[in-house]
């Protein structure tokens, strides 16, 4: 009786996937396809946007709302940098044809033969997508396959992260593959490797031997990356915490004075070649930035590159921008975490919970959620649109120093001042790793970009690398002679630290796990660069096109 019961709600179930919800695979509600537990080797492959991406399929989409989907996502492609756009400007194809049909299968087709002829224009000059058109508008089951660099795909993920555009998330659910290849040089590579046959067969001996000579380009050692510095004179003030957006148009500074400062990069009319001193900065740019008095929250005159932004109440301790570039994080003394809107510059919502100060804070790749670390020995989990904690995660005996997020979002990292490092469920709150190595407080942490590593560093002057999986240490670089406080990876293999007396170390990190941690004189360091005083830096993130974007301030 019970196992009747059972397969009655189990086909009522699929009767209602198949009609409404347009799922052909009857064997989604097995419970062999359920996959309750992560292994180890699982662990470290979560996919970024499973959990994320949701269906979107409207089925009674009206014309307006099919042209209002279309020309903002048309909007958003014509606002990105030129190498980027023509890359995404493909995706425009795969949500005409998909918005027109979504018209013509709810019934709408006055409406869809509307939205057809008003965009067609954007495609059919070019026979082989007129032949697309024709064959797509009346085939049901249709994907489309995109390929992206890294960089693109980066700009893409950001931009769905933000849950604005439910066009792009429904597309990805139904009829859009986006296929990653790490760099267009690497993609140039391949295509040498593996000509057409087309090859004269008297010279096969000399083919051979440029394509061994290509094949043996992926065995080159990483190099350091360019450095790009930004100098920014305070005066009087005291910079205590900065940060740049993920498009590199805009820098955030927080300060002793509780102010905010927010930067146009793109307003700055000159830059300058940097006079510090350093080992290797040939190339490296300087944009000297001046911070004014802060006195009103908004712009000083229209043509105005800063904006201070006042509201917290003491000293600002860290600030971080969202994925989708529109908003500044920040905290502080005052135990609060604010959200500045940059296009208003306005203090849009103020997150209360912590009962003492708040040290850092960190916003999710995905840019559903954000982390702060704080005092009370507790690290928060919160939403943008909720002003109060979704989860304390309680667990640490002194300070948490910082805070950052797995790449796929579903799990956490803090630094303590009690030495140790511990990873987090984001769904529950509960610790799934307690990493003890270190033999001081922990200031910075920082996941690299597949997720699979951990890397930390603090008082004790180490670079301590993780296995995120196995629980256990796989490097432990020293190098540093002073405090380190901020960690970056600028790619898989290449790791960049800086220490409190202006010294930025790029490490060479290497995936193949050794018997014992690296030692000292085994160590793959790729470069040193020095800042000097009176320059302090206050920030070391990634830029554009695997750079390095550092801050520094006026001591």
């Amino acid at each position: 009786m019970k196992r009747t019961k059972h397969e009655g709600i189990t086909n009522a179930a699929r009767r209602h996937l198949n009609t409404r919800r347009n799922f052909t695979d009857s064997d989604i509600l097995k419970k062999s396809k359920l996959k309750l537990k992560q292994s180890a080797e699982q662990f470290e492959n979560s996919a970024i946007w499973s959990n994320r991406i949701i269906s979107v399929e409207n089925l009674n989409l009206t014309e307006q709302e099919a042209e209002l989907q279309f020309l903002k996502l048309k909007a958003w492609v014509e606002s990105l940098d030129d190498s980027t756009k023509i890359e995404m400007e493909e995706i425009l194809f795969p949500a005409f044809i998909s918005l027109y049909r979504r018209m013509n299968v709810s019934g709408n087709m006055i409406g869809a033969r509307g939205f057809y002829t008003r965009n067609q224009s954007n495609f059919l000059k070019i026979p082989e997508q007129r032949k697309m058109a024709e064959r797509f508008c009346s085939e049901n089951n249709i994907v489309f396959i995109m390929e992206l660099s890294s960089e693109s795909f980066e700009v893409l993920q950001n931009y769905i992260g933000s849950n604005e555009h439910p066009l792009l998330q429904q597309l990805l659910n139904t009829t859009l593959e986006v296929h990653i290849i790490k760099t267009k040089i690497e993609t140039n590579v391949d295509n040498q490797m593996n000509p057409k046959p087309n090859v004269d067969t008297s010279n096969m001996e000399e083919v051979h031997d440029l394509l061994a000579a290509i094949s043996r380009l992926k065995d080159v050692p990483p190099t350091a990356p360019l450095l790009k510095l930004y100098s920014i004179d305070t005066g009087q003030r005291k910079m205590s915490a900065a940060s740049v957006s993920h498009c590199e148009n805009y820098i955030s500074c927080g300060f002793q004075d509780s102010s905010v400062a927010i930067w146009d990069v793109k307003k700055l009319r000159s830059s300058s070649k940097s006079d510090l001193s350093r080992l290797d900065l040939s190339e490296a740019c300087a944009i000297s930035l001046y911070h004014p008095v802060a006195c009103a929250p908004s712009p000083i005159d229209p043509d105005s590159s800063v904006s201070i932004c006042l509201g917290h109440s003491g000293p600002v301790y860290a600030t971080q921008f969202t994925p989708t570039n529109t908003h500044v994080l920040s905290c502080g003394e005052d135990t609060t975490l604010r959200l500045w809107e940059i296009s208003s510059m306005q203090n849009v919502f103020v997150y209360r919970g912590h009962t003492y100060p708040v040290w850092d804070v960190n916003v999710a790749y995905n840019g559903q959620f954000f982390a702060s670390a704080s005092q009370d020995r507790t690290a928060k989990i919160w939403m943008f649109d909720r002003t109060y904690p979704l989860r304390i995660l309680a667990g640490h005996t002194a300070d948490v120093d910082c805070v950052t997020f797995h790449p796929n979002g579903l799990y956490l990292a803090t630094g303590s001042a009690d030495s140790s490092v511990r990873m987090w469920n984001v769904a529950d709150g509960s610790t799934v790793r307690i990493l003890v190595g270190h033999s001081g407080t922990v200031l910075s942490v920082a996941f690299s970009p597949c997720g699979t590593l951990l890397a930390s560093a603090g008082e004790d002057h180490r670079v301590m690398i993780w296995d995120v999986a196995a629980g256990r240490v796989l490097h432990d670089f020293t190098g540093h002679q002073y405090v380190i406080h901020g960690l970056v990876w600028i790619s898989e293999h290449i790791l960049c630290s800086y220490s409190v007396d202006g010294n930025i170390r790029v490490w060479n990190v290497t995936q193949s796990p050794p018997s014992a941690p690296t030692p000292a004189s085994q160590q793959q360091e790729l470069a040193a660069y020095s800042i000097s005083s009176p320059m302090k830096i206050v920030h070391l993130g990634k830029g554009n096109r695997e750079t390095l974007a550092c801050i520094a301030a006026s001591d």
